[in-house]
């Protein structure tokens, strides 16, 4: 009798024993108690004894996969970052607009400083035109030092332009920037 009690709980542990599902190396779905070591990096699938999965168990990732996902999960921190950034320094829209009128204010203030060296420098180059020409109505050559100093009006002029056109740049830049930040916050804000 104890006998074939043990062979009936032997019997019962087979049908609930888990089978696994997987594909073979010619493409074939297997079923059987394991998982021979070659295919467990392709996937597999745990059934129980009715047949029903239990659990899935994906295929393992290639190379490329592992640092597609690294890189992406490296991503999602620096926009995380970026966004508790974004909130610390800008409570409200409000906020946001207010530095983005007062970065743009610096720059045009920088530019009209340039303009308004540009217009000195002019009238400085025109002074320096005016001696040299006397000079040279005179009959004198040129003084050397009036051309150096000429030279280097014309240089501070250039110098001056090229940085204007940097500060329009840089207006450019912040607009988009700003662009940006505003719709970002703005979804942060409405979660």
């Amino acid at each position: 009798m104890a006998m074939a009690l043990g062979s009936i709980a032997m019997a019962a542990d087979a049908q609930s024993a888990d089978l696994y599902r997987y594909v073979n190396d010619k493409g074939i779905t297997v079923l059987d108690r394991s998982v021979p070591p070659q295919h467990v990096s392709r996937g597999y699938e745990i059934l129980d004894g009715d047949g029903r999965v239990k659990q899935v168990v994906p295929a393992a990732l290639t190379p490329e996969e592992r640092e597609a996902a690294r890189a992406a999960e490296r991503e999602q921190k620096r926009r995380h970052s970026a966004d508790e950034t974004l909130l610390r320094l800008y409570s409200s829209l409000a906020d946001l607009d207010r530095a983005y009128s007062r970065q743009v204010q610096q720059i045009e203030n920088l530019i009209a400083t340039s303009e308004a060296g540009i217009l000195t420098l002019n009238a400085q180059r025109d002074d320096l035109q005016s001696r040299a020409a006397m000079q040279e109505r005179a009959g004198r050559k040129v003084d050397p030092q009036l051309l150096r100093e000429l030279a280097e009006v014309e240089a501070e002029q250039r110098r001056l332009q090229r940085l204007i056109s940097n500060n329009r740049q840089d207006i450019a830049t912040v607009n988009d920037t700003f662009a940006s930040r505003r719709q970002r916050l703005e979804q942060l804000l409405a979660d």
